[in-house]
């Protein structure tokens, strides 16, 4: 990473030279006249319409503003008849805290806003959201409750631009918004270190692009240590960012001359130096370390951020990689599952008796299998609903032929080297969530085709039985109910039951053939638990002289031998 460097300074010029930075401040600056300096704190929302582009802007009357103390917990919204935010928390942050007096300004205006969203929804025009100081905040906020509404694979996005915006929110907060990673692109900040308001999201104005918040919080600090006469509850007055935007625009097409000292002279740091200067406005390394007593501390700590933004990258890139490897573990298996049925056992007993050299080969797959989808799931897991919602379903199908195939394989250790039973208590979390995703995926599917007036028949599609030969078992537990009806067989030979506990034993035995017979009317479990060698076989073997119902038919008619043909044995 020793070529490394931050492009915050390009990145600012190119924005400074767009044209939607300076349409929303022209906008501001238009409805500003209407907004009485005068008048109690109140939120004024207008809209502006150019050709395909509309404009919203929030502004606000000059109001006290507060530190940490002015915050409120998002799980108290509810009972303090605030709007919901809900769907920003994910498992990790279940809560947050808000600025209190954004979210209660939002509040003021809620009705207004609900109007103004639905009709957001419905235009298929351009949308820019803008807002000046704390009009900025509640700008922030309705911009994330309006993307919550909107399927961004479909509708234009819209681009939230605030001016001197002060923070919105806690660390939480931050946390949760950065699980929505493409709603990221759909912010701009600005802020000027001169504007007392803002703690959050300098950029260059000097337009400073730096996605890191603490080194941006430590920059305020730093810049403001002998600046104390500023009174958090005096209304804050309106400061033009036009003086900043207009001469920042023509200086982005020309280069400054800046000197570096021999030391800075890495490209990383000096790419850093280099934004703190345009910040500072100094024209030399050395006198940016005079003039700013903390700045070296400040640099050390953007230049870690940005290699953790280099790793993540890097871990980013790396993804392909490792899906790719992911399918030729699967292949593997695939392979693995077809020697096994040439020598009538099937997979699952295979492993489990392990005497072939490939089945020592699985482990390598399975470990990387499983790491991988642990790993997925937790990450879906710890997503906000809507997000961990669409991201899921792109990859459900996938971990679904994972679960159907490997959990056999998690199932086969646990009765190898376990005395005990009952495999579902003890059953790794990943494979429930996997299980419980698919079925919320295919109930939602279901309602779909209600809704649409369509017939949604029962039983198994015409294409379920034309595949069952090459099928997984729908139910990935099926082997665990094979081994567990295995032990109540055992128990019923060894004659030390009493008299209740025996009869318990066969109604749970009927209570399995039952669940056989269901699997097999759906063509929903795998021909190859009809293999010679399986375990369902030597359950079969041990159970059949008790067996009366429709399975003792079809074992003992051997008709089972036309189910792996798509043809129902079960009327």
């Amino acid at each position: 990473m020793s070529n490394q460097f931050s492009s915050g300074l390009e990145l600012a010029n190119v924005l400074l030279t767009s044209e939607p930075l300076h349409q929303s401040w022209y906008a501001i600056q238009n409805d500003k006249q209407r907004v009485n300096p005068n008048a109690q704190a109140t939120l004024h929302i207008n809209t502006t319409q150019q050709a395909n582009l509309t404009i919203i802007t929030f502004l606000t009357s000059p109001m006290p503003l507060r530190g940490q103390e002015g915050l409120i917990l998002s799980s108290t919204f509810n009972q303090r008849n605030l709007p919901d935010f809900e769907f920003l928390c994910n498992k990790s942050n279940p809560s947050f805290s808000i600025n209190e007096a954004a979210i209660k300004l939002f509040a003021s205006c809620f009705d207004e806003l609900c109007l103004l969203k639905t009709e957001i929804c419905r235009s298929n025009s351009l949308v820019i959201i803008t807002g000046h100081s704390m009009g900025g905040c509640v700008a922030t906020l309705f911009t994330l409750w309006l993307l919550e509404s909107l399927n961004l694979s479909k509708a234009k996005r819209p681009l939230c631009i605030t001016f001197g915006s002060p923070l919105i929110g806690d660390e939480h907060l931050r946390k949760c918004v950065s699980q929505f990673p493409n709603w990221t692109s759909c912010f701009l900040h600005v802020a000027s270190i001169q504007d007392p308001v803002p703690k959050l999201f300098l950029s260059q104005i000097q337009l400073l692009l730096e996605p890191d918040p603490d080194s941006i919080l430590m920059l305020v600090a730093a810049n403001s240590q002998g600046d104390q006469t500023q009174d958090p509850n005096v209304g804050i007055q309106f400061f033009d960012y036009g003086q900043l935007l207009e001469p920042l625009k023509h200086k982005a097409f020309c280069k400054d001359v800046f000197e570096l000292a021999e030391s800075d002279r890495v490209p990383l740091k000096a790419s850093i130096i280099t934004q703190l200067a345009a910040i500072f406005g100094v024209p030399q390394s050395q006198a940016l370390q005079q003039q700013q007593p903390y700045i070296n501390i400040l640099i050390k700590n953007m230049e870690k951020h940005e290699y953790k933004l280099a790793i993540q990258k890097t871990k980013t890139s790396n993804a392909a990689k490792k899906l790719n490897d992911i399918k030729v573990s699967m292949v593997y298996l695939e392979w693995y599952k077809k020697d096994s049925k040439s020598r009538e056992i099937g997979y699952y007993d295979m492993y489990k008796n392990k005497r072939y050299r490939s089945d020592i080969n699985v482990e390598e797959y399975k470990k990387k299998l499983s790491n991988y989808w642990q790993d997925s799931v937790e990450e879906v897991e710890n997503k906000p609903q809507k997000e961990g919602a669409a991201f899921r379903t792109r990859w459900l199908m996938g971990g679904t032929t994972y679960r159907r195939m490997m959990e056999p394989l998690h199932i086969a250790e646990y009765y190898k080297d376990k005395d005990g039973k009952n495999y579902r208590e003890e059953r790794p979390k990943h494979f429930i969530l996997l299980e419980k995703w698919l079925k919320e995926e295919e109930e939602r599917k279901v309602a779909e085709r209600i809704g649409r007036g369509e017939t949604v028949e029962d039983g198994p599609s015409k294409s379920k039985a034309q595949n069952v030969a090459s099928s997984l078992t729908d139910d990935s537990c099926f082997v665990a109910h094979v081994e567990e009806a295995l032990i109540l067989c055992n128990q019923l030979e060894n004659g030390q039951q009493s008299v209740l506990e025996r009869e318990q034993c066969k109604k749970k035995l009927i209570e399995f053939e039952e669940y056989v017979l269901d699997a097999l009317k759906n063509f929903a479990v795998t021909p190859d638990i009809f293999l010679k060698h399986s375990s369902f076989m030597a359950w079969w073997e041990q159970y059949k002289g008790s067996a009366t119902t429709q399975l003792a038919r079809i074992m003992n008619d051997r008709t089972y031998r036309d189910y792996e043909k798509g043809v129902q044995v079960v009327f």
